[in-house]
């Protein structure tokens, strides 16, 4: 989404503010966004054009919302929303997005698809709330110890806790060991795609 000239003085009025109140430097800023102090100073100037990453993380650092920055969800029809795997475990290119929403994402974050062979679409977000209760045949996403996620449904076994993942020859299933984290799958945001139109055939007489 592009960003417009509001926004980018709304940006540099909160860092002025931010400087002067903590004495924060740009280099101590920037270590603490994940970028270098040059790319600071260009987002600062408008040279490098504002996203989502870069405003979701300058508001945490700068502990301002982001109504401060001239964004709300009338404007943008949506809420941030933050990134924390992949379903493949390869690392983020992103850690927030922008999800239509009506509320906003307190205590849930969200899980990326970056590969083709799954039920949701490449790029589709998976929505986890890590404040609900799980119950027995909930949807959940099972991450291991090595960051490996298993999404399923968890049900419970007279040799205990199991998640049952769908397969084309039937769920396979994977005992739920004491290192591994549990979290219920809230929900999901399917990216807008335009495809080709199917036509039926008619049937051979």
């Amino acid at each position: 989404m592009a960003y417009n000239e509001e926004t980018q003085k709304a940006v540099r009025r909160v860092w002025d503010e931010f400087k002067s109140e903590t004495g924060t430097s740009q280099a101590k800023a920037a270590k603490a966004l994940g970028i270098n102090q040059s790319a600071l100073s260009q987002y600062l100037r408008g040279e490098i054009p504002l996203n989502t990453d870069f405003l979701a993380k300058f508001a945490k650092l700068t502990k301002s919302d982001l109504d401060s920055l001239g964004i709300t969800p009338a404007t943008v029809g949506a809420m941030p929303l933050e990134l924390r795997y992949t379903l493949s475990g390869r690392r983020l290119r992103d850690t927030s997005a922008l999800v239509p929403s009506p509320t906003s994402f307190e205590g849930c974050f969200g899980i990326v698809v970056d590969y083709d062979d799954f039920a949701l679409p490449r790029d589709s977000i998976m929505i986890v709330d890590e404040t609900t209760t799980i119950k027995e045949y909930d949807s959940v996403i099972l991450v291991s110890r090595d960051d490996r996620m298993i999404n399923g449904t968890i049900r419970y076994t007279p040799d205990g806790w199991e998640v049952l993942e769908p397969h084309a020859r039937g769920a396979r299933r994977f005992v739920v060991r004491g290192d591994d984290t549990i979290y219920r799958l809230g929900g999901a945001f399917l990216p807008e795609r335009h495809g080709r139109t199917f036509e039926q055939k008619p049937a051979r007489g």
